[in-house]
């Protein structure tokens, strides 16, 4: 199976529109009493109407927190040091690394991975640690250009 390019976009929610995307099929998930959902992909004009109405913006959070514990089985996923990124544009190159994750894993290790119940740690390396990683992860993420940096620029790695 091919890996083409792939296009998330985040959103922010809160009150009743939030509340009304819980009719849309997908995943929650709930950490120090922030709600998080992730939803099936699908192109931006056929979006239902509880995803669509939501805003783009916003997305800053004020911290950045601790990384989830690792969880033996899972994927770590580093983000750039070399960029600045908004959450919701962090969101996205974590989500875009944890789907060519899948696709580039073989059988036995993604059964291992859906065992952990799709476990995922996210780390902000230094400039030294982030180096080292790119050069030796299995899953390489570079950005479109479509929004906050320049095309093709080095922005998450992936690896179990």
């Amino acid at each position: 199976m091919g890996v083409g390019p792939v296009r998330k976009v985040v959103r922010r929610g809160r009150g009743v529109k939030f509340a009304a995307t819980a009719a849309v099929p997908g995943v929650e998930v709930e950490r120090r009493g922030v709600t998080v959902r992730a939803f099936v992909p699908a192109p931006v004009d056929l979006l239902p109407r509880e995803l669509a109405t939501l805003q783009v913006g916003g997305t800053q959070m004020p911290e950045v927190g601790e990384p989830a514990p690792y969880v033996a089985g899972g994927v770590t996923i580093a983000l750039t040091p070399h960029a600045e990124l908004s959450t919701g544009k962090a969101a996205a190159q974590s989500g875009h690394a944890a789907q060519f994750a899948v696709r580039t894993m073989r059988r036995g290790r993604l059964e291992l991975w859906r065992s952990t119940a799709w476990a995922v740690s996210v780390v902000l390396p230094d400039a030294r640690e982030w180096a080292a990683l790119a050069a030796t992860s299995p899953v390489t993420i570079h950005d479109g250009g479509f929004t906050e940096v320049e095309p093709g620029t080095l922005t998450a790695v992936a690896w179990w």
